[in-house]
């Protein structure tokens, strides 16, 4: 069965990582000026637009304020300052903001605790808004959790983003296909997910090409192909793709190895 799936998956590594180009969405009149200002660097003028936009009571201002004081653009860098301009914007209904917050949470940042259970809390709140990171993000933690109903739920929350196309939806759902598909020993089921990452692959989105690579290395789930998972990383590592770079240096170690281990001798001729 390994051999028949990694055949499927060949093809990927001279795929281009980056073919597919973002689309382009419309500016909201309200930031018109204020996008002016950043494109032309001028970070302080930007940050006094923004500033005026959000007294007014803009969220979106109230985010991007939060983050170029988080940045030290266009004012000094202070990190409390910013969580206000963050929650003040969450508040709003803003959602990326309470996205920024939840992996705040996470890990720990903009003097705050870890804590997963605010975490999870502002990551449902993102999602609630309208953010669909956030709710892959939840979904993906949902599956983590591992049981019938938490499975049920992470495949309800990310059928409105499969419908619609939405990329990091379908990569997470094809990672679940290919775990589940493992643990029943349902080559159906991998197959499903395989194809929806090769898919992905070929339409330039990294995550894919990086699970592609992955699975090549580890050979769990394919035959482990470390020349066809050297090229993978290449590429993206030539593009700064983050932990490319240290998956190619793995992979490097691995060839290696394998290199220095004798070669097995031909079975002897009767």
């Amino acid at each position: 069965m390994k051999k028949i799936l990694l055949a499927t998956l060949l093809s990927i590594s001279c795929v281009s990582a980056f073919a597919a180009e973002a689309p382009q969405s419309n500016v909201d009149p309200a930031f018109a000026k204020a996008q002016e200002l950043i494109q032309a660097k001028n970070y302080t003028a930007a940050f006094q637009e923004l500033d005026r936009l959000g007294k007014a009571g803009n969220a979106q201002a109230l985010y991007n304020l939060g983050y170029l004081t988080q940045t030290g653009q266009g004012t000094a860098k202070n990190d409390a300052k910013a969580l206000k301009y963050y929650q003040d914007s969450s508040a709003k209904g803003y959602p990326v903001a309470s996205y920024v917050l939840a992996q705040s949470y996470a890990v720990g940042q903009l003097g705050l605790p870890k804590d997963p259970k605010k975490m999870r809390e502002f990551l449902e709140k993102s999602s609630n808004q309208g953010f669909d990171d956030a709710t892959v993000e939840l979904a993906v933690l949902l599956f983590s959790e591992g049981t019938p109903a938490s499975d049920k739920l992470a495949l309800q929350k990310l059928d409105p983003l499969l419908k619609k196309d939405f990329a990091p939806a379908i990569h997470a759902k094809a990672l679940y296909d290919i775990t589940e598909g493992a643990k029943k020993k349902n080559a159906t089921l991998i197959n499903q997910g395989l194809t929806a990452i090769q898919n992905l692959a070929k339409k330039g989105y990294i995550p894919a090409l990086m699970a592609v690579g992955n699975m090549m290395v580890n050979g769990n789930i394919i035959d482990q192909n470390l020349p066809e998972a050297k090229k993978i990383f290449s590429e993206l590592a030539k593009n700064n793709v983050p932990k490319a770079k240290e998956s190619l240096e793995i992979v490097n170690k691995l060839i290696a190895e394998q290199g220095k281990k004798p070669a097995a001798k031909a079975p002897a001729k009767k």
